[in-house]
């Protein structure tokens, strides 16, 4: 029952926060994303690189935190104030700054294993460092800074519904495979992939789906989305299905490094990236299917 108190407490204080950065301006939704993203890039990197405090391994999580920042502000500032896509450039520089950190990695271990009297434990390498650093600009960084062109509509007006309802179909999806996955997946024991995630079912899925696309066509209803009937539906569906792509990707990333959660920032939910994963796979889509329908204007 402790767990339980503890877990919605801070899911919901969480809940606000997010909301609340994202409907009080632009500024605040910049100051409070880009701290969450800077810290699911970092839960990436512990998981990939390993936790060791050696200089290089912490000068590679550095420059790719410095990376992602750089992509992330520049990005908002071009969308936010108009600022110039040259000013992208500067993200190269953290990304060389990885490069030649990991130039000081010496000698390579296959297993990327080494035994301590604690066992054997796993260590990063020169040739793994910086692909993985790559990735974190890519899977975790690049998304996160997308959601700057989902804040402004065709006409260049802030509308944080946008990328509210896009957070809100993400929730209705997580609590309709939640409802439907806890009673019907449980007594009927279809699994949706059982070798990445154990617990997920093909009922819990099209609960998810079912509420994503409802959900989609009551924010259509409300005003909150301008779009039609059938692409409210698209909508709702594509966010599932790439969400729950999202979720099994890192349950896959985590099984791979031997780690049950990506964090422990929000205690009873684990990291942030834990929280997330489902949003910043289904991000380029999601702004995609936007710019398809008119809502917003990418180029």
């Amino acid at each position: 029952m402790k767990n339980f108190i503890v877990r919605t407490l801070s899911g919901l204080a969480f809940t606000v926060l997010v909301i609340g950065a994202i409907l009080y301006g632009p500024v605040t939704f910049a100051v409070v994303f880009g701290t969450i993203m800077t810290i699911a890039v970092y839960e990436f990197l512990n998981i990939t690189l390993g936790k060791e405090f050696s200089k290089v391994n912490m000068a590679a999580k550095a420059c790719t935190i410095v990376a992602a920042l750089s992509l992330f502000i520049n990005v908002f500032l071009i969308s936010a104030y108009g600022y110039e896509p040259l000013y992208l450039l500067f993200t190269v520089l953290p990304i060389i700054g990885i490069f030649i950190s990991n130039m000081y990695v010496k000698g390579y271990n296959v297993h990327n294993t080494v035994e301590t009297e604690e066992g054997i434990k796993r260590v990063p390498n020169g040739y793994e460092m910086f692909p993985f650093s790559l990735t974190a600009l890519v899977y975790i960084a690049l998304p996160f800074s997308l959601f700057s062109l989902v804040l402004y509509d065709k006409t260049g007006v802030y509308n944080g519904n946008l990328l509210l309802s896009m957070m809100v179909l993400l929730w209705c999806t997580d609590v309709g495979a939640y409802l439907l996955g806890s009673t019907l997946g449980q007594m009927n024991n279809h699994r949706l992939f059982l070798s990445i995630s154990p617990k997920k079912s093909w009922e819990g899925f099209f609960g998810g789906l079912i509420l994503a696309v409802a959900g989609a066509v009551a924010l259509r209803y409300l005003g909150l989305l301008d779009l039609s009937l059938c692409d409210a539906i698209v909508l709702g569906i594509i966010i599932c299905i790439f969400g729950v792509v999202g979720d099994l990707v890192e349950s896959q990333l985590k099984r791979n490094f031997g780690v049950k959660d990506s964090g422990s920032i929000m205690p009873g939910h684990g990291g942030i990236l834990d929280r997330f994963d489902s949003v910043i796979s289904s991000a380029p889509f999601v702004l995609l299917m936007f710019d398809l329908s008119g809502i917003i204007k990418l180029f």
